[in-house]
């Protein structure tokens, strides 16, 4: 909420500015400068795939599951198993995350997306996926089911050393 009190008249709002560094405080200061990255810029860490993690409100309360996963055009692809809490919810709200960190380093980056998951049914668009993502699961078993995210929103945010 951004009321009078809120987000926007705080320290927070200047961190939610893409390319913002944030301020530096106390010892942490010469550990790394944390920046908020632009949609742009998260998609550009997403482009080469990975394993993320997809959460989704299911029965039994909400759930943050492993994927590897591709990036077709702006969109989130991930295969599973038709018997799969993922295939069961694979058609709604979900959340989808993936990061990449150097603890050596003390650098990294996180992407975090909302947006809508959809089971892709339709054959030849299927076989596009198939060759466009060549996808393979890391769990064995068939994981012929694909699920497209679509992202209503992304946001990011990176440490680095200065």
């Amino acid at each position: 909420m951004t009321t009078g009190k809120g987000l926007a008249n705080s320290q927070n709002a200047l961190r939610a500015v893409p390319g913002r560094v944030s301020p530096a405080r106390g010892p942490a200061a010469d550990r790394g400068a944390l920046r908020t990255l632009s949609p742009a810029e998260c998609f550009d860490l997403l482009e080469p795939g990975g394993v993320g993690r997809v959460g989704f409100a299911s029965a039994d309360g909400v759930m943050m599951l492993p994927v590897n996963f591709a990036v077709a055009g702006k969109t989130i692809i991930f295969r599973t198993a038709p018997d799969t809490l993922l295939a069961l919810y694979g058609d709604g709200p979900v959340s989808f995350q993936a990061d990449r960190v150097d603890e050596a380093l003390r650098e990294g980056w996180s992407v975090l997306v909302h947006g809508h998951a959809h089971k892709v049914t339709d054959e030849p668009e299927v076989k596009r996926l198939e060759s466009q993502t060549r996808l393979e699961p890391w769990a064995s078993g068939a994981r012929d089911v694909y699920v497209r995210i679509w992202p209503a929103q992304i946001s990011g945010r990176r440490i680095q050393r200065t």
